[in-house]
């Protein structure tokens, strides 16, 4: 029985145009954000500051995250 080589094995990860070190700081930051909306919203500030923060701080991150993969 035959089995197909895999072609990408020793490749770095890379998904949908990231690699894999800015793969980890997106998804960790992205998290984070997460976090800090959720604690905030816990500790009652209002959820018309929570959602426009989670917002933007998420989008700042993508941008940052995609801007340093390019360099």
């Amino acid at each position: 029985m035959e089995y197909p080589i895999n072609k990408g094995a020793g490749n770095p990860i890379e998904f949908k145009g990231l690699k894999s070190q800015y793969l980890f700081i997106f998804a960790g930051g992205l998290v984070a954000v997460l976090l800090v909306v959720v604690i905030l919203y816990i500790a009652g500030v209002s959820q018309w500051i929570c959602i426009p923060l989670g917002i933007l701080s998420g989008s700042l991150l993508v941008w940052l995250t995609f801007r340093l993969n390019a360099r």
